[in-house]
């Protein structure tokens, strides 16, 4: 029984890693974030850093698979949106769009990472919901 549960366990572990190492992760923003944030952005909060991702994971996920703000640096992101709304004639209100980039820039892969390198918060990895 106990040889069935480290198998177990160690399937589940492997299952969560890949979880989080998937190029679609979008990362759920933490007060952590808000913090790390600051000396870049001031003003940031987090009820805007949610809405960000929400609107990009709803905005985009439904067209494709979302891809992770860190694949791309924080100046690729404007031009990203700008392409799909251009060529894939995606309309999204200017107030959404700016929120939506602010956040992506926030977890991009030039953003400033939390001192604890992101666990337990900011930067890549933090959670895998969506």
């Amino acid at each position: 029984m106990g040889h069935r549960l480290t198998v177990a366990s160690v399937a589940l572990g492997a299952v969560l890693l890949a979880a989080c190492a998937h190029g679609g992760f979008v990362p759920q923003p933490t007060a952590l974030d808000v913090e790390r944030l600051q000396p870049v952005d001031p003003g940031y909060s987090l009820a805007e850093l949610q809405a960000g991702r929400a609107i990009y994971v709803q905005r985009c996920s439904s067209c494709h698979a979302v891809h992770g703000p860190g694949e791309y640096r924080g100046d690729q992101w404007a031009g990203l949106v700008a392409r799909m709304q251009r060529e894939k004639k995606v309309k999204i209100p200017e107030q959404d769009r700016q929120v939506m980039e602010r956040y992506l820039v926030a977890f991009s892969s030039t953003s400033p990472r939390a001192v604890d390198g992101g666990v337990g918060g900011g930067g890549q990895i933090s959670s895998a919901s969506r």
